[in-house]
């Protein structure tokens, strides 16, 4: 092989090397991470560093278009590219990207010597783009071949705050002399904030940065946020470093204006030339239960508070009931009127009621009895009840209950006829342990302890 045929070999070979590293670079994919961080919008990017970072600069010396697309689509047929004032000082770029359950974020920390922004952007948002600030493109179906549609949205923000969304418009797509198809002032709801270090429209020093944080709801672009799931990005920077009055303002372009994007182009809005990102990671399942049903928490949360404080205020008034129930030994026995013959006719009014009483609690014992039930199956108004266990024994009817319970108790145990568990639940208490404890506190020892005492 001769040396002109070798060094043709080696010079293909490269060609070919270079168009393929040039095609994988193209379609390389940017990965942003999925966090359950929480993050404020407070100009402070600390708490960005896990995310992905990409760092990018202008490197540019001239204007320069993407692929086959021509400026002078965008200027004036006669704008003189020589006018346009090159910045003063080069900006450097720190952009941060991350997504949740809810939303896409974004954070960005540009080095700029010299801020201005004095477009008047209140009377014409869309020339916002003449100050200061940053531009986000997004293709959210990643459907788009050369042209925005309506699934691809454009943001801009400046150093004031201000902001305007474009978004593709489907009307002026097929017509061949717009070369970015949008629409200006979308009803997008998104968050941002703007913090900057160094005083704005002011070339008599140098300034040091700005950072711009942006939250955009994934519903607010019409997005269902899955892991795996790829969209196209563009960033870009608009970076103006003079007066107003020292550029030329033309409509919606200005000599002051110098721009640059992530992919080192001047020109954008393109989307066959966005970088394909790819959001990975993903949320717990925890926090996919939390959002599946996040607008039921709260009455969950509800719910959960009542029962918990249901429990706790059952507990404190049993505790209460049994401070209040009374030691055997301080009321009579004889004030205690049992099972006895219809015919007696020694009783009073109050006794016969009480025995009346005693009666059903007994007839009645394997069932939770209330003072309402019990005055229901006496005939006689609660108050009335109230009134007579009060007169007659210092017991409230509850009270009064438990303590026909504990003594028909005290005689199951003491006959044998069933253990500590049996008797509670005999008795119509479905805890053997608050059984026992309301035991111990009328007879001073527990139902074990009586048990054991009787037959010793």
């Amino acid at each position: 092989m001769n040396p002109m045929t070798l060094i043709r070999v080696i010079l293909l070979f490269l060609l070919i090397f270079y168009n393929s590293s040039k095609t994988q670079t193209k379609f390389s994919i940017i990965e942003i991470p999925y966090s359950s961080q929480a993050i404020n919008l407070d100009g402070d990017l600390l708490d960005w560093d896990t995310f992905l970072n990409f760092q990018f600069g202008d490197t540019l010396e001239k204007f320069t278009s993407q692929g086959n697309y021509d400026l002078k689509v965008i200027y004036p047929p006669d704008f003189d590219f020589s006018k346009i004032n090159k910045p003063k000082s080069k900006n450097k770029v720190n952009f941060y990207s991350f997504w949740n359950n809810v939303s896409l974020f974004f954070a960005f920390e540009v080095k700029d010597q010299h801020l201005f922004a004095e477009i008047a952007s209140k009377i014409d948002k869309p020339r916002i783009h003449m100050n200061d600030g940053i531009e986000i493109y997004i293709d959210t179906k990643n459907d788009s071949p050369s042209k925005m549609d309506v699934n691809d949205y454009q943001f801009i923000i400046d150093i004031l705050g201000e902001y305007v969304v474009f978004r593709g418009d489907r009307r002026e797509i097929l017509i061949d002399e717009v070369a970015v198809p949008k629409d200006f002032d979308q009803n997008v709801l998104f968050k941002t904030t703007v913090s900057v270090k160094g005083t704005i429209n002011d070339d008599s020093d140098l300034d040091s940065s700005y950072t711009i944080e942006i939250e955009i709801p994934f519903a607010a672009i019409g997005m269902i946020p899955e892991t795996g799931h790829q969209i196209k990005l563009d960033i870009c920077i608009n970076d103006v470093d003079y007066f107003e009055k020292e550029g030329i303002i033309i409509e919606e372009i200005s000599s002051n204006n110098w721009t640059f994007n992530w992919s080192g182009y001047s020109d954008f809005g393109y989307p066959e030339y966005w970088k394909p990102v790819q959001l990975t990671g993903s949320p717990s399942w925890f926090e996919n239960i939390s959002e599946e049903y996040r607008k039921s928490w709260f009455w969950i949360y509800i719910l959960t508070l009542f029962s918990a404080l249901t429990i706790i205020f059952y507990l404190f008034y049993r505790t209460i009931k049994l401070k209040r129930l009374p030691r055997s030994e301080e009321i009579s026995e004889d004030k205690f009127i049992f099972i006895q013959s219809s015919e007696d006719k020694s009783l009073s009014q109050n006794e016969m009621i009480l025995k009346n009483a005693s009666d059903f609690i007994a007839k009645n014992r394997s069932e939770i009895i209330n003072s309402e039930q019990l005055s229901n199956a006496l005939n006689i108004s609660l108050r009335n009840l109230q009134r007579i266990t009060r007169s007659e024994l210092s017991l409230t009817p509850t009270n009064y209950i438990y303590v026909i319970k504990l003594k028909l108790a005290e005689d199951f145990l003491r006959n044998k006829e069933g253990n500590v568990t049996d008797a509670a639940y005999e008795f119509g208490f479905s805890d053997p342990s608050y059984f026992s404890k309301i035991f111990k506190r009328y007879f001073g020892q527990s139902p074990s302890e009586f048990v054991k005492n009787s037959y010793s």
